[in-house]
């Protein structure tokens, strides 16, 4: 249990103060696994390294997140063929360059054995279409005047689904990434794109980091829980969100759930320079 000292400051009628100390037991849930699982191939590489990032739940006020090591990782094709992972210098972060690129179809199952428990998933992959095309405009929003990115591509319908799902990821400077997912229920079969508004703070030669990939429903559902939580703001007294429910699951103990996913996607990667523009 975490004890944490909390000073409640009372005005007495008297206009004066006093300050009494409360102890509050924090109670500290048992660890559970965390999978980053990301089988990720780049649309423009010969070969690709993939990782997949294993840790443990910690304290809310645990500054460290805790590496799990010496966890047996694999992932498997449809092919049966399996491939053994290996950590990199006791970090947590199992990797390997031996996987093939895959074809529209082709399904991976990632296995995960960590203290006497077996943890599955598996996962489709999905090509992503091209970035078409990156523009630059100076726009002006609340009396202020931005930089605006647009990220085009083209959507194409896929007999086997209903919707395409997409997923970007933004990262400017040393600000917080910006991830986002969307879908095609509006633009079936059109040229879609994706606006980024960059920091008010932007200026000319300093660079924009892209990530786009088409992703699966199941991911799409996840990341937007996901980000809809971390967006909340959080705190130690918030009212948490509902169980985010990833495609890890325990083999061994059900009710030992792990947290995370295990995602395959074709990655494209683009670095935008920003440009000085006039003002609006």
């Amino acid at each position: 249990m975490r004890v944490l000292p909390y000073i409640l400051i009372f005005l007495a009628v008297s206009l004066t103060s006093c300050t009494k100390i409360i102890d509050i037991d924090l109670p500290t849930a048992e660890p559970r696994l965390v999978v980053e699982g990301n089988l990720d191939f780049n649309k423009m590489g010969a070969t690709d390294t993939v990782f997949v990032r294993l840790s443990l739940t910690t304290d809310y006020f645990n500054l460290e997140i805790p590496p799990v090591n010496n966890a047996i990782v694999r992932i498997s094709d449809k092919q049966g063929n399996q491939f053994l992972l290996r950590e990199l210098a006791q970090t947590g972060r199992y990797y390997t360059t031996e996987i093939n690129k895959p074809v529209d179809g082709d399904t991976f199952k990632l296995q995960i054995e960590y203290d006497n428990d077996l943890y599955e998933a598996t996962e489709t992959y999905s090509s992503s279409p091209e970035i078409l095309e990156i523009t630059q405009e100076r726009e002006r929003y609340f009396e202020k005047d931005y930089y605006v990115l647009r990220v085009y591509y083209q959507d194409t319908p896929r007999a086997n689904q209903n919707l395409n799902y997409y997923y970007f990821f933004y990262q400017y400077a040393s600000k917080a990434p910006q991830p986002r997912v969307l879908s095609n229920e509006y633009s079936k079969g059109n040229k879609m794109e994706s606006l980024f508004i960059i920091d008010e703070d932007a200026r000319p030669g300093e660079k924009v980091e892209i990530e786009f990939a088409q992703i699966s429903r199941n991911y799409h559902d996840f990341a937007l829980s996901f980000f809809d939580a971390i967006g909340n703001g959080g705190g130690p007294f918030q009212v948490p969100s509902g169980r985010i429910i990833g495609n890890m699951k325990n083999k061994t103990t059900p009710e030992k759930e792990a947290l995370g996913y295990f995602r395959v996607i074709e990655k494209q990667s683009a670095t935008h320079t920003i440009f000085e523009q006039p003002k609006k």
